[in-house]
């Protein structure tokens, strides 16, 4: 077992997303920090086996097991909603990391000793609820990018042109259907990278449009930065989003953007992005469209503030404050 510094991150999800990117950036910025996660699951395969072994999800084994390792551990930081649950019964002061803009029930939150906001957007949602303001830390999401510029992907090559691209889970409030019924009008391919529960409806609506030759679901993709060198347009077209930041990725590789002002995105793109209202479909293909007129690069400083070393550093100084009050 690492030496411990206090404080254990907990997350039983067993699939790769953004909040799991996030914890391993964080994990190896802070390498003294313990984590109770899933054997087997994405991130242990990256980070090795976690320090507590935990069941997935609603697993009533894993509140006992926190209970065990408490002596371990002074804070506990809970990187999904389930987490929290589990850490709040195990006992122990618990930071709470929000990265979605769903109202979420106020219990556990009011119960946090702070709570974690990805954007200003959610730290306004958790406000509503009735946390209180001095328990809301904003903490933007840090992208490691590239030293060098990306080739682009040969897999992508011979794909009809102007060539457009979503990353995502395939879940609703991506907006993923959206951007395949603004593609019904538009010339080009649609590459949508990520996998999901909506891939069956979104396989039938591909069909029903006539799109099976110009929507590729091309399911998960290792190489995301060689998808982004090769393509003409970055679409991010969610309903909801905490801040997304695969867009912050998207910026860094220089390109083109258009998103939704959904969530927490106006934050992350400023004025470098062609924006259109969450689920408006012809106002997302027409500025799918006039992107392709638009200079390339302008988000690329603005990306570069949002760094892995910045997250480390002001999470752990949020985790400081509350082990000094919580020795």
């Amino acid at each position: 077992m690492s030496p411990v510094s206090g404080v254990l991150h907990i997350d039983t999800a067993v699939e790769w997303r953004g909040g799991q990117r996030q914890l391993e950036l964080l994990l190896r910025g802070r390498p003294r920090d313990l984590w109770a996660g899933v054997p087997g699951s994405p991130l242990a395969d990256r980070l090795g086996p976690p320090d507590l072994a935990l069941r997935p999800h609603g697993h009533p084994f894993n509140v006992l097991a926190l209970r065990r390792f408490r002596q371990h551990y002074g804070l506990a930081a809970a990187h999904t909603p389930h987490a929290a649950g589990l850490a709040l019964l195990a006992g122990a002061p618990t930071v709470i990391h929000r990265r979605v803009d769903f109202v979420p029930s106020p219990t556990k939150y009011r119960r946090a000793k702070h709570v974690i906001a990805v954007s200003e957007a959610i730290r306004g949602i958790l406000l509503q609820i009735g946390v209180a303001p001095e328990r809301v830390t904003v903490v933007y999401d840090g992208v490691d990018l590239p030293a060098a510029p990306t080739g682009p992907g040969t897999r992508w090559a011979s794909l009809p042109r102007p060539l457009y691209a979503c990353v995502g889970a395939l879940v609703a409030h991506k907006g993923h259907h959206h951007a395949i019924a603004a593609m019904a009008g538009l010339p080009g391919t649609l590459v949508i990278a990520g996998e999901g529960a909506l891939r069956s409806a979104l396989e039938h609506q591909i069909a029903r449009l006539g799109l099976t030759d110009r929507v590729v679901l091309a399911g998960q993709v290792d190489d995301v930065p060689g998808l982004l060198a090769a393509i003409d347009v970055f679409l991010h077209p969610s309903v909801e989003e905490g801040l997304g930041q695969v867009v912050i990725e998207a910026m860094g590789a220089g390109c083109r953007c258009v998103v939704t002002s959904a969530g927490g995105l106006l934050e992350v793109v400023g004025d470098t992005a062609l924006i259109v209202p969450p689920g408006d479909e012809h106002a997302l293909g027409g500025a799918m469209a006039a992107a392709l007129h638009t200079p390339r690069g302008r988000g690329i400083a603005r990306a570069l503030e949002f760094s892995a070393s910045r997250m480390v550093e002001a999470t752990g100084e949020v985790y400081r404050r509350i082990l000094s009050v919580n020795p």
